[in-house]
């Protein structure tokens, strides 16, 4: 009788555990529905699948070199000035603290044009300031990260409002310019599809002089460091035109594929232990703006993304 009980309950087990695997793929789909669909499309790759034809090595070399873009990297500050991670927001008066889809806005960072070297990143404007705000009820929504820019002087730190998910720590940054080089993600290649040995892919990445994208990074300017296989100029273009996620096999439309190459990397906040800061499982921010909206000032219609482990 004791073995019949126990083969009993061991097929319940059976049949629970996979049950339990359902219902957990079932939850991550659910909550967040943009994350799981990009792991489902990278588990669907192989990556010992031939390359049918080998990139040629100097070509892309040519290419890469042709795209990259300089990029600042936001590091703590000897002195103190304006510009920051975390803390509270120096709003002008009469500047709002936005609210988000069920509650108040995140402060995330705040950023003094005019104190950037000009030279670096040249389409953004040089003067006013940038205040950017997170909600962390609109993961997959073009708005995760709302921008908004002041010519008005700085004011007092504002009361943080109530209801507010977390407030995040304070740390006054100062800026260090590097150059930044676009992944195959961006290119729209996966790295196995070329052809290339580990010596010739870790050549390509000294093309540019940024960290590697497994360090913790706040940038502005350059490209993103991915976490996730996606075409986040692609994405942006879709998000801004109310669009589907498109699909990394999908054959881009002429016109989405000029207008896509207008979107530039405004800001990249990463999850930071330091500052309290964690989107997702170690996840990271992008906020992207259009070349023509920066160079004019418009901070209304940026996109932002969110990638997670």
């Amino acid at each position: 009788m004791d073995g019949l009980r126990t083969a009993s309950a061991d097929g319940i087990w059976d049949s629970l555990i996979p049950c339990g695997l359902v219902l957990l793929l079932v939850i991550l789909a659910w909550r967040f529905p943009k994350q799981f669909r990009r792991s489902l499309r990278r588990w669907g790759r192989s990556p010992e699948r031939p390359s049918a034809e080998r990139i040629d090595l100097a070509l892309l070399t040519g290419r890469i070199k042709s795209l990259v873009r300089p990029t600042l990297l936001l590091i703590p500050a000897m002195e103190a000035g304006f510009s920051k991670l975390g803390g509270d927001p120096e709003l002008p008066e009469g500047l709002a603290w936005p609210n988000g889809h069920e509650r108040p806005r995140t402060f995330l960072c705040q950023i003094d044009f005019a104190a950037l070297p000009q030279t670096v990143i040249e389409w953004l404007p040089n003067e006013g300031r940038l205040y950017a705000f997170y909600d962390h009820d609109s993961h997959g929504l073009a708005d995760v990260v709302c921008i908004l820019h002041s010519v008005e002087p700085a004011g007092a730190p504002a009361v943080t409002p109530k209801g507010v998910w977390r407030s995040f720590h304070e740390r006054r940054v100062t800026f260090v310019g590097r150059t930044s080089a676009p992944s195959f993600d961006w290119l729209g290649m996966a790295p196995h599809e070329t052809g290339l040995d580990d010596a010739a892919l870790g050549a390509l990445d000294k093309l540019a002089n940024a960290p590697p994208s497994d360090e913790i990074q706040h940038r502005i300017g350059g490209y993103p460091n991915e976490i996730q296989p996606e075409r986040m100029w692609l994405s942006c273009e879709h998000l801004a035109r109310g669009l589907p996620d498109p699909d990394w096999d999908e054959e881009v439309p002429p016109a989405i594929q000029r207008a896509a190459k207008q979107w530039r990397l405004l800001l990249q906040v990463d999850s930071d232990s330091a500052l309290k800061m964690n989107f997702g499982d170690g996840g990271r921010l992008y906020v992207f703006i259009r070349e023509r909206d920066a160079r004019r000032g418009d901070f209304s219609k940026t996109v932002a993304l969110w990638q997670t482990y």
